[in-house]
């Protein structure tokens, strides 16, 4: 076997571990195939002086393509309609919001409308915005933190559009945010692992969040 097959093969526990829970909605096979695809790109992009585990680099590649297959799958075109609609929804949601003392459900609200609630459900997803890197905290001492987003990546399909403008980083940009947001690594044993000074690593790591948010939010 060549060295990409063994290399599956290796990961195939990272493979189902990320495949597994949609195997209910898209044919496992379908699924496995893409999720090789992800770690071919990943193969194909790491280092071993990365200092960074092949499994901890090759999760955002192959979690990307997974979603990424999901969302062609059942992309939603989001056209002015919806667009519309969407903000009629959220109207809907301040008034009723107001009126029951708590945020209505999709199908409180699709009474309301008398719009059937799928469509509501559609809508929602479709203009869903990722506020996960909205969640960052800066401070003098420049702590930074995506953990609450990252560390959840995998539960939240919503989520693609980070998991997917992380695989699209440098090596070196990439590393950082996995060594520090997946590996829960110190920006000082980050800096030691890549040979920088920990204050190097916050000047790039500030500038690798924002264009993140910038990329998420354009």
């Amino acid at each position: 076997m060549d060295k990409i097959t063994d290399l599956i093969i290796e990961n195939e526990a990272l493979i189902y571990k990320i495949i597994g829970k949609y195997k209910s909605y898209f044919e496992l096979d379908d699924l496995y195939q893409v999720a090789v695809i992800g770690i071919i790109k990943a193969y194909k992009n790491y280092q071993s002086n990365y200092d960074t585990k092949f499994t901890s680099y090759a999760y955002p590649y192959i979690l990307g393509e997974v979603i990424k297959y999901i969302n062609d799958y059942r992309s939603i075109k989001i056209n002015r309609n919806s667009k519309l609609l969407y903000a009629k929804i959220l109207r809907a949601k301040e008034i009723l919001t107001q009126k029951l003392m708590k945020e209505p459900t999709t199908y409180e609200l699709s009474i309301f409308l008398e719009i059937d609630e799928s469509i509501i459900n559609d809508v929602l997803e479709a203009n869903a915005k990722v506020d996960s890197l909205d969640k960052i905290i800066s401070t003098e001492n420049d702590n930074l933190t995506l953990y609450d987003a990252f560390g959840k990546l995998d539960n939240n399909l919503e989520n693609y559009p980070l998991i997917y403008e992380i695989s699209k980083l440098s090596p070196e940009e990439r590393n950082i945010i996995i060594s520090r947001y997946y590996n829960d690594m110190s920006q000082k044993e980050v800096g030691e692992a890549l040979g920088m000074y920990q204050v190097e690593v916050s000047r790039k790591e500030k500038k690798i969040l924002q264009k993140l948010k910038n990329n998420i939010a354009a």
